[in-house]
């Protein structure tokens, strides 16, 4: 019986999926106890070629799939849960890597804690091959927590916490029961899909260990989906908004949570901005009036949240914020797009 089932969507990954699968093969924790879940995404690339070696060499290990359309990451990690044997699962994108005693690390609370999730914490990295963190940078914190998010209290700390700390779905271990129990599914034929399923598992775990230490290498990818321009599928951040405003209120937890929640979409009404004027050599006015009327639906007055000191208080996330509660024509709002394309507050990371 494997231990943790890691699901990995591969599309067009050719030139990374192997410095990934050789730091799964490198782990302390033993390949024994992993099932590797690999979905193809309908790859037009040598992707598959480079799975199927994989497979040759862990044949006990290493599960292929391979899907005729390309359905995005939501759609390949669903796929993966319906195939995850394991008590526990671990997401991996094709193009990072983990340090070598990632599973380990990650799975030893769990013998020690009644967990949910484990989660570690995770380092940009922009390598062409593969390595490791040097100590004093995967050190630089070294703390472990045990929380056991038994009230709304500490839910909703933890769903502010998040939205600056902990927003992918990677660098963690979940428990599968819990997954499935809360039927925590990604949007599919979506990019952007993290966003929607994140804040269930603030809201769903009870029994959460946190690792600050950095064991996940998040690659800076220039190819990659969110670091592309002028890209159509970035206009599904609008449509994963409005299907996490739709879910909250069909899983009945808008009530309970309202102010995390409504902070948690500001900060992503921001997030889009900033993606609409770094993304795009000519921003849409439309899609800014666009997710102007959307955001402004959904939290008519921002200012009566008590979290938004967090967003005000840096310069750039005001500025964008304040343009989403006034009134600008389309001249205006190009005006304030070349200013902020020209000032040093274009160096944002995404």
């Amino acid at each position: 019986m494997k231990k943790i089932s890691v699901i990995i969507p591969c599309y067009n990954v050719e030139h990374w999926i192997d410095r990934c699968m050789q730091s799964i093969a490198a782990q302390t924790f033993g390949m024994e106890k992993l099932e590797i879940i690999c979905v193809d995404d309908a790859s037009t690339d040598n992707t598959w070629v480079h799975l199927q070696e994989w497979e040759q060499l862990y044949p006990d290990n290493v599960l292929l799939i391979q899907q005729n359309v390309n359905r995005r990451q939501g759609a390949a990690r669903n796929l993966g849960l319906q195939y995850a044997s394991a008590d526990w699962i671990a997401f991996v994108d094709a193009d990072d890597w983990l340090e070598a005693d990632y599973f380990e690390r990650l799975y030893g609370p769990v013998t020690r804690f009644a967990c949910d999730m484990v989660s570690c914490g995770w380092g940009r990295d922009a390598s062409a091959s593969l390595g490791y963190f040097e100590d004093i940078y995967r050190k630089e914190s070294n703390e472990e927590h045990y929380l056991v998010a038994d009230t709304a209290e500490i839910t909703r700390l933890m769903l502010v916490r998040s939205q600056f700390i902990d927003t992918g779905v990677w660098g963690k271990l979940i428990r599968r029961h819990l997954i499935l129990e809360h039927q925590m599914f990604f949007p599919e034929d979506l990019t952007y899909e993290d966003m929607y399923w994140r804040p269930l598992l603030d809201i769903y775990a009870k029994g959460i260990y946190l690792i600050d230490e950095k064991l996940y290498h998040y690659f800076e990818n220039p190819c990659s989906t969110v670091l592309s321009l002028n890209a159509d599928h970035h206009m599904d951040w609008i449509t994963v908004q409005m299907k996490k405003w739709a879910d909250y209120h069909k899983r009945r937890i808008w009530e309970e949570y309202q102010e995390e929640l409504e902070f948690g979409l500001l900060v992503s009404a921001v997030g889009f901005l900033k993606l609409l004027v770094l993304r795009y050599e000519k921003p849409s006015f439309s899609l800014f009036q666009l997710e102007k009327n959307v955001i402004q639906q959904y939290v008519p007055d921002y200012r009566k949240n008590k979290y938004i000191s967090s967003i005000t208080e840096v310069e750039i996330q005001d500025i964008f914020l304040n343009m989403l509660y006034s009134d600008q024509n389309k001249k205006e709002f190009q005006d304030m797009v070349e200013k902020i394309k020209n000032s040093q507050n274009t160096d944002i990371k995404m």
